[in-house]
């Protein structure tokens, strides 16, 4: 029964603690070693977590050490650094009929106050009335009970149907890593308050119901970049990746405030296995950021005159094959900017006083020809009023200032007006109209 005070030396019975070399849990297991006894670690489920599976096999695993040494002080400290460092300080120190306390000073130091410390731990649980210390209540659930769920569930499901807090069935079920309780895989454990076992029991079709659609599991899942929260909305949600310098005194979980999301998350995005950022090193972060919605392009205004429409169609054929987009779509930006120029340049150039109704009217009299230096003159004010226009398609890790550098005389916001941006989102694969200086 001593034994049951180990996890307060190795974990301060923290189910949820992690130390610095990987361990977890109450028992604080190695992977290797918990997998070898039996206990599940996947994405969803580390039972190293859960208070129950892992006392089961620290019991065993304890049994194995003492029947390897048949002394409890030396299976204490195996259970620490491991039985090769404890054979290994055997053989140093002569063999057969060794305690603990004869291969001390041949263990590794963090095993030397191990032992000690379990013998403290003992004795402050049995005499602690002697000096003054009185048990605290307990902030958990002291009364608790478990059902079997053979069905997948997410705990905010629970959370909901129950009028429980979430973070209540968190601390009973700290083994669910996700949230989620795999139980179409196989049966699986869920602890909640004496009582509220009852209420699932009842309840269970309401709560396998309750927001199916959002926690059902998909079996085909498809990346999601952008998220139209109302079709006739101006603006979409669309997902960014930014690239956040740490500071000097930043923790992850300000960061993680900071931008709306988990510090899980973050460690996730960015392969961390630690909490501690080193300042100046870059995190990638993905939020999700309201942006200008992309409309098809609007027709393109009728005149009703020959003329006109004549003077548009040379104008669109003399536009050069680099100005001309590869999708053969236009932004909406794009669309009102070309027909206002176009239609101003075609204005300009055309003479004010002949109107074409007339012109029919008295074809047997044709019109005065114009001069070569008026052609000339008035093709060159034609090209100075039309706006001319370099397509780029934006690269990985391109933003609008880089792109800006890279065309001489053009600022971020010549790029944002050409194509109607309001901010600074821009995606790799994203054709952009620069405007030519």
């Amino acid at each position: 029964m001593e034994l049951k005070y180990l996890p307060v030396i190795e974990s301060a019975l923290n189910p949820d603690a992690v130390s610095r070399a990987g361990a977890t849990g109450l028992w604080q297991f190695m992977l290797p070693t918990a997998r070898g006894l039996g206990l599940e670690i996947n994405t969803l489920v580390d039972e190293r977590r859960d208070p129950y599976a892992s006392s089961e096999a620290a019991a065993t695993y304890l049994k194995q050490l003492y029947d390897m040494y048949n002394d409890w002080s030396l299976a204490i400290a195996a259970y620490n650094c491991g039985p090769g460092n404890v054979n290994k300080a055997l053989r140093r120190a002569g063999g057969e009929n060794k305690d603990f306390w004869s291969i001390y000073y041949l263990l590794p130091a963090e095993t030397r106050g191990y032992v000690p410390a379990f013998i403290a731990a003992n004795y402050v649980m049995n005499y602690y009335n002697q000096h003054n210390i009185s048990p605290a209540l307990a902030k958990r659930p002291i009364i608790t009970d478990s059902v079997h769920v053979n069905k997948r569930v997410h705990l905010q499901q629970i959370a909901d149907i129950l009028n429980l807090p979430i973070e209540e069935i968190r601390v009973l079920n700290p083994q669910y890593r996700r949230d989620v309780i795999p139980g179409d895989v196989r049966p699986y454990s869920l602890v909640l308050p004496s009582m509220q076992v009852y209420s699932y029991i009842m309840s269970e079709d309401s709560i396998l119901s309750h927001d199916y659609n959002r926690y059902a599991r998909r079996k085909v899942v498809e990346p999601v970049t952008t998220i139209d929260d109302d079709p006739d909305s101006d603006y979409v949600t669309k997902l960014v990746v930014k690239r956040h310098v740490v500071k000097k005194g930043e923790t992850l979980s300000k960061i993680a405030k900071r931008y709306g999301v988990k510090t899980a998350d973050i460690k996730k995005w960015n392969g961390l296995r630690k909490n501690s950022l080193r300042a100046g090193s870059t995190l990638k972060i993905n939020t999700y950021e309201r942006v200008a919605r992309v409309k098809e392009p609007e027709p393109e205004p009728k005149t009703g005159t020959t003329d006109d429409s004549s003077s548009l169609a040379a104008a669109e054929s003399t536009q050069s094959q680099d100005d001309e987009p590869n999708s053969g779509t236009v932004q909406p930006a794009e669309t009102l900017v070309t027909d206002s120029t176009e239609t101003a340049s075609q204005e300009s150039a055309a003479p004010k006083a002949e109107k074409p109704v007339e012109k029919e009217k008295t074809v047997e009299k044709p019109a005065p020809k114009k001069s070569a230096a008026k052609e000339k003159t008035a093709a060159k004010e034609k090209a100075a009023a039309k706006p001319s226009y370099t397509y780029h398609t934006v690269k990985r890790g391109e933003t609008l200032s880089k792109i800006a550098r890279k065309y001489r005389g053009v600022t971020i916001a010549d790029i944002q007006k050409a194509n109607g941006i309001s901010g600074s989102a821009i995606q790799a694969g994203q054709k952009l109209k620069i405007p030519r200086k």
